[in-house]
This record gives structure tokens, C-alpha cells and sequence, in this order.
């Protein structure tokens, strides 16, 4: 049984973007890329606002068509804004995880280290501990330099 897609509706989870691409909101596969689309959407509400809003001073358009197709306009892109800015976060959410995932994968015997040194801070009273940082400090200086981590 296959699952069953919704329509891609333009507005609802689709995003018109102003050189006239249409991109759904699960095409996206970057943060930064849904930030510039954030950018691109924000940039046409903006024009759209300040259009109506000559038109509604008597300075520009006065057709009725122009108007309701403009104001459906800036519904559909004030009605996707929010769920843009949810399928960002989502995308800076896996990416975190995906770093951290990574940089554990890179150097294994550094979790390995900082796990142990938390064991035996724990095990160890607070003067043994002292001592081994100060012993280890003799030995590896350059392990406890400023901006060292």
C-alpha cells in the first residue's frame, strides 16, 4: 500500500519564489538554502504590502482584479512564512546533530579520554584530581594553552 502524498499547493507548502520557481518546502535541504528562500519570500511581501498600500492611497493601481489577486498573493506568502521558518529550524536541528555525530566520529579516543577523566573526577577526591591536572600540565603544556580546548 502506497502512502498517500498531499497535493503540492502553491501557498500551503510550496513557495513561489520570485524568478518563478516553485519549491516545496521538503525539496529544501539546507538551512542556508531555506534562508535565502526566507530572504526571497520576505523581499515579495514587502513589495506586495507596498503596492497595495499605493494602491489603497490612489496613487497606482485601481483595478479590483489586480487588487484581490494581490492580496491573495501576500496571504499565501504570510500563510507559508511560518512553516519556512519551521522546516529551517528543523533542517539547523539535523545539521547540529549531524555535526556533533561527525566530530564524535572523528576522534573517538577524545570522547573516550573526556569520559574517563569525568569517571575518575567523580571517583577521585578533589586534591588527587587537583594534582593530576597539575601533573598533566608539566607534562603536555601546550595541551593547557590559552585558546586551547
Amino acid at each position: 500500500m502506497s502512502a498517500i502524498t498531499p497535493p503540492q499547493m502553491r501557498g500551503i507548502n510550496t513557495v513561489l519564489m520570485s524568478d518563478g520557481r516553485e519549491v516545496h518546502l521538503d525539496d529544501i535541504a539546507t538551512a542556508a538554502e531555506g534562508q535565502t528562500i526566507l530572504d526571497d519570500l520576505d523581499t515579495a511581501i514587502d513589495k506586495i504590502e507596498l503596492q497595495v498600500a499605493a494602491a489603497r492611497d490612489g496613487a497606482s493601481q485601481n483595478d479590483p482584479d489586480w487588487r484581490r489577486r494581490a492580496e491573495t498573493a501576500l496571504k499565501r506568502k504570510r500563510r507559508i512564512r511560518p512553516r519556512l521558518q519551521q522546516r529551517i529550524g528543523e533542517l539547523r536541528k539535523a545539521e547540529r546533530v549531524a555535526q556533533v555525530q561527525a566530530a564524535a566520529a572523528a576522534v573517538p579516543g577524545d570522547v573516550q579520554r573526556k569520559a574517563f577523566v569525568i569517571a575518575a573526577a567523580g571517583m577521585l577526591d578533589h586534591e588527587l584530581v587537583t594534582e593530576i591536572w597539575a601533573r598533566a600540565r608539566e607534562i603536555r603544556p601546550a595541551a593547557f594553552a590559552e585558546g586551547s580546548v
